[in-house]
């Protein structure tokens, strides 16, 4: 596995837009190099696809590998899997719940994280194979609001994610992604000094993103906000691989 060939996004708080973010990545990848595959870790619902728009694309979901044994040719698995234009998506439907096993999860990421393509995933903090994810040395973006809670809530993320790494002797890369209005440098500056992990992007508030969601478009295709994010989130990936 070539270094930060996963990319997992974490939403300090609920609201941010972490599973847009996720797909946003996964579309620029899939744009300047081989195909991206992004994995929702809530099980617990069907919400990536809906925001991928596309739930009514055929192909296997979480709740089609819930009998997953052991690794899986992983360029057959990503060719199963709902795909829009070189991005494969796996999430749930209707919630795979308690039906899937944690062990079954862990395989299927393994697999896919040993593949050509690119695997990103969108990580809820609560999610049981964090440690799992976490063992795959990924590239971990920690998206941040500058609200007084919101800073809390990073603080609170960035340490849990820590720890963590540090049970499971991981070394990890957090990032930094702030979410805001468009005037937040000093507040942004007084954050990564706070947090203390680099700062990648500040992500704008823009209002052509919800717009662009409710018209069912995938995060990644508007010249929006999000895109440029994304592609700066695709830089630190491709400096990294050139490094390497």
């Amino acid at each position: 596995m070539s270094p930060q060939s996963v990319i997992a996004v974490v939403g300090a708080s609920g609201g941010l837009g972490a599973s847009t973010l996720a797909l946003a990545v996964a579309r620029r990848l899939a744009a300047t190099g081989p195909d991206a595959v992004v994995a929702d870790l809530d099980l617990t619902r069907g919400g990536l696809e809906v925001t991928a728009g596309v739930e009514h694309l055929p192909g296997q979901r979480w709740n089609d590998l819930c009998e997953v044994r052991g690794r899986l040719p992983p360029g057959a698995l990503a060719a199963r899997l709902p795909t829009e234009d070189g991005v494969h998506v796996l999430s749930a439907r209707g919630g795979a719940g308690p039906d899937i096993s944690e062990r079954a999860v862990q395989d299927v990421l393994g697999s896919l994280a040993e593949g050509p393509a690119r695997l990103v995933v969108d990580l809820p903090l609560g999610s049981l194979v964090l440690p799992a994810v976490l063992g795959h040395h990924p590239l971990v973006l920690v998206l941040s609001g500058l609200r007084t809670r919101a800073l809390a809530d990073a603080y609170a993320a960035v340490a849990h994610l820590l720890d963590h790494a540090e049970q499971v002797r991981a070394p990890v890369d957090l990032r930094l992604i702030t979410r805001g209005p468009r005037s937040a440098a000093r507040i942004v500056d007084e954050v990564v000094a706070h947090l203390g992990i680099a700062h990648l992007h500040h992500l704008r508030d823009d209002p052509h993103v919800p717009r662009d969601a409710e018209r069912g478009l995938f995060p990644g295709i508007a010249r929006d906000e999000v895109r440029r994010c994304a592609d700066a989130v695709v830089a630190v990936v491709d400096d990294a691989a050139k490094a390497s």
